[in-house]
């Protein structure tokens, strides 16, 4: 299905992205809002979901069998926002580094924004009362390869033009492929903990003393 981008893009999430500091400028506000106009022109974002029997997902990994434990079910989501992205990022970093670093950081926003108001339509179109958070490969130690098998729980390299590649990259390289727990009595799912992450080791964020959860 297609997905309408109704919100601008949150600049205070951005500007983390960016790993800008401090109040944002005449001169910077207007760089965000000629980028935003360039992404929102050039993108084409379609989503697609499906719901599984709990047994019917295999997964690999602590962290997300500790996520889903108690349900019953899972809704199986993948979003993109489509090559128009990929194809914008690759020509203006010709040209423009620092644009690149600023659209790439907002396409990523993006994603994530749109990712939000899909869960919840998922979560108010199925019959389960109770669900979780969304959870995706990458995150603690949810393995990368686990993309693939979701992609194809979907079929969304027909659906949404949504495919991954044999290294596990999705492309569009702006793409979430994400699980969400589902029961009938509640459920809050698990962040996963700094031991259990992949990234332990490299965390930008564990070296400032934050945590992805907060």
């Amino acid at each position: 299905m297609n997905v309408e981008i109704k919100k601008a893009i949150n600049r205070e999430k951005w500007l983390e992205a960016m790993h800008a500091r401090g109040d944002i400028n005449d001169e910077l506000r207007t760089k965000l809002d000629e980028a935003e106009k360039m992404l929102v022109r050039e993108a084409a974002p379609k989503a697609v979901y499906r719901v599984m029997e709990i047994n019917e997902v295999s997964t690999c990994g602590f962290s997300i069998k500790k996520h889903l434990e108690g349900c019953s079910r899972v809704a199986v989501m993948g979003l993109t926002l489509g090559m128009g992205i990929d194809n914008l990022l690759r020509r203006t970093q010709i040209r423009d580094m620092a644009l690149t670093v600023m659209l790439d950081c907002g396409a990523s926003v993006m994603v994530e924004q749109l990712c939000d108001e899909f869960e919840e339509k998922i979560k108010q179109e199925t019959k389960e009362k109770y669900s979780t958070f969304r959870f995706s490969p990458g995150y603690g130690d949810y393995p990368l390869s686990d993309q693939g098998r979701i992609a194809r729980y979907l079929d969304a390299s027909r659906k949404i033009g949504l495919t991954v590649t044999g290294s596990s990259l999705m492309i569009p390289r702006k793409s979430v492929t994400a699980l969400i727990g589902l029961a009938d009595h509640p459920v809050k799912g698990r962040l996963a903990t700094c031991g259990e992450c992949v990234l332990k080791e490299k965390c930008t964020l564990r070296k400032e003393g934050k945590f992805c959860g907060d």
